[in-house]
């Protein structure tokens, strides 16, 4: 018979290894959620670094690219203006600039820039410019004066664009400058040169008034009216030539002179020049050519120049400001002296002196006619 004790001991053995059965099962549950968290944490790794790859690979691109374009745009600035320049926001300190040799070069911070760089007259100039470009926060465009390297007075085109921050506020200036001043220079020139042109126009023009005018009145036929205007206005001309081949402002009395000796070629020799180099402005050579053919046609006519054995010494000089001009007549027909006055008589006594600030006077020697001219000359 079997005792209570041993009928029990299999029921119980049964009951441990479901228990540990169980455990079992529970182990191997957390063993692979273990190995499905280390997969999962081996992934995220391999995704982390193969993203970080991507963008440090991303980064060395930006960079690499940032430093082509910043080449490309250095090239640029280089082949464009001489000058450049970084400036804080405000405008007040000068950070550094690249003066390619034309303006000194600052490596060092320069709040004094704005005097060292820019002549006094130009300076307000440049400061309205600066408050407008920051006001507007546009673009820094002016054309000023600059002090150049060799200490000479220049003219430059300077431009600078605004650099943002994250707020959209200016935070420094980028700029370029140029070397404009040849064509201030030119543009100086053609402005100076278009006002003498002007003034000349105005003065031909009252000129060629008074000749018509005056000529007509003393004519004793409309035909002999006629040919005097015309000689008198070629004269001009000539003047005309001269100053556009010398400076349109100025010109050499010697080449004034055998200007207006053109129409009288054939009697050179018996003409005598004799003077120092001195240039006459526009008025000056207009009323010398004048004065020399309304002498050298009265020779022509009835003095000196009349016949082979004349002679006509044309003298000048230039002393202690004084300027004094003779024209003086020999070996002529015996000289009288008429008895009217004429148009070119009053031209070359009256009208021609007055571009000088002198005197002029026609004397009537026997052995032929003088005419002296004094002033001065304002070239």
């Amino acid at each position: 018979m079997t005792s209570p004790r041993n009928s029990t001991e299999p029921s119980e053995e049964r009951d441990i290894v479901a228990d540990l059965r169980a455990e079992n099962l529970a182990l191997r549950s957390e063993l692979a959620e273990l190995r499905e968290a280390l997969d999962a944490s081996a992934a995220h790794a391999e995704c982390t670094k193969a993203m970080q790859i991507a963008v440090e690979r991303e980064a060395a691109d930006r960079r690499k690219e940032r430093a082509e374009h910043t080449a490309r745009l250095d090239a640029l600035i280089r082949s464009s203006s001489e000058v450049r320049y970084e400036i804080n926001a405000d405008w007040s300190a000068l950070g550094t600039l690249s003066g390619g040799g034309f303006i000194p070069d600052t490596e060092a911070v320069n709040a004094n820039w704005l005097e060292e760089y820019i002549p006094k007259e130009h300076q307000e100039r440049v400061r309205e410019e600066i408050r407008r470009a920051i006001a507007g926060k546009d673009t820094y465009n002016i054309e000023h004066k600059v002090n150049r390297v060799d200490g000479s007075v220049g003219w430059a085109l300077s431009r600078a664009v605004p650099l943002f921050d994250e707020d959209g506020e200016i935070k420094s200036w980028m700029g370029a400058a140029s070397d404009i001043s040849d064509r201030k220079n030119a543009e100086q020139l053609q402005q100076v040169l278009n006002d003498e042109l002007t003034h000349r126009m105005k003065n031909i023009f009252s000129m060629v008034q008074a000749i018509a005018s005056q000529t007509l009145r003393g004519a004793s036929s409309l035909e002999e009216g006629r040919a005097a205007i015309s000689a008198r206005l070629a004269a001009l001309a000539r003047a005309q030539d001269v100053l556009t081949g010398e400076t349109l402002a100025k010109a050499d009395i010697r080449h004034v002179i055998t200007a207006a000796m053109v129409p009288h070629e054939e009697k050179a020799e018996q003409l005598h020049l004799n003077g120092p180099r001195m240039i006459l402005n526009s008025q000056q050579a207009l009323g010398m050519t004048l004065a020399i053919h309304e002498l050298s046609t009265n020779a022509i006519k009835y003095g000196a120049l009349s016949n082979e054995q004349g002679s006509v010494a044309v003298t000048w000089r230039y002393d202690g400001g004084s300027f004094t001009f003779d024209w003086v007549e020999a070996g002529g027909p015996p000289v009288d002296k008429p008895s009217r006055r004429g148009f070119g008589s009053r031209l070359i006594e009256q009208i021609v002196p007055s571009y000088f600030d002198g005197e002029a006077h026609l004397g009537y020697d026997p052995e032929g006619l003088r005419f002296r001219l004094t002033g001065k000359t304002l070239a």
